[in-house]
């Protein structure tokens, strides 16, 4: 049994039911949750002075992994920010650790994804943040479409079919780009990344399938899980 320590914005058992279908057998999620009520630098704050708190609490289990998600909260502070989040991870616990925004960046590299567009639930404002971290890694956003909605209580709400509805006419518009991010665990978007990458033959990355892959790397589980988009049928060669 592998046991990952998962600190989320506003996790629930709910949230989980989309990790568990992805994860192989014999793996556990020990979560821990973050509570943004709206995306504003005050939430944001109030959950950076808690943090350290949570990881210390969390790193009282015998984990194998810890991810950190929530790609607002990690990009508020600006590019890099998520280096200092695993720099305060480290120096509370030696446990393998990572966080969702490392992930999407990691699985861009490894899928050539160098210019992409994005499609999101969140407001614009976050969209600019997200694309300023997104540059400082060597990942330009050609374009960016957004659903303005500012709490994940919200977003929960939406059908998967809202990513496939948004995504689709930027893929269409920007055939020169080498593939599609849509961030946000909260946004149920695991179930259109198969059909979205077969209709427009462009690799798509999200937030739940990244840090999947790089908790299975982490781990040393990478055996290729096929339904959930490129990125997953990609793992190989580890274990």
């Amino acid at each position: 049994m592998k046991l990952i320590g998962l600190i989320s914005p506003n996790l629930s058992e709910d949230t989980l039911v989309d990790v568990y279908k992805i994860l192989p057998e014999g793996i556990r999620i020990e979560g821990r949750a973050l509570h943004v009520g709206t995306y504003t630098d005050r939430e944001f704050h109030k959950v950076e002075q808690s943090f350290a708190d949570v990881v210390r609490d969390l790193a009282r289990h015998p984990l194998d992994f810890l991810m950190v998600t929530g790609e607002l909260f990690l990009s508020y502070k600006g590019p890099g920010s998520d280096r200092k989040v695993l720099e305060l991870v480290k120096g509370i616990t030696p446990v393998p650790a990572s966080t969702v925004l490392t992930a999407v960046v990691n699985g861009c590299r490894a899928l050539g994804l160098l210019r992409v567009v994005m499609a999101t639930p969140f407001p614009e404002s976050q969209d600019a943040r997200l694309m300023r971290f997104l540059a400082h890694e060597g990942i330009e956003v050609v374009a960016h479409r957004c659903l303005g909605y500012e709490n994940s209580a919200a977003i929960w709400t939406l059908p998967p079919e809202t990513a496939y509805e948004l995504a689709s006419p930027l893929l269409r518009e920007h055939p020169e780009v080498n593939g599609l991010y849509m961030p946000c665990n909260k946004w149920r978007t695991l179930s259109v990344i198969d059909r979205i990458e077969r209709e427009f033959g462009k690799p798509v990355v999200t937030n739940t399938q990244a840090w999947v892959w790089e908790a299975l790397r982490g781990m040393g589980m990478a055996k290729p899980i096929l339904g959930y988009g490129r990125l997953l049928s990609s793992l190989k060669g580890m274990d």
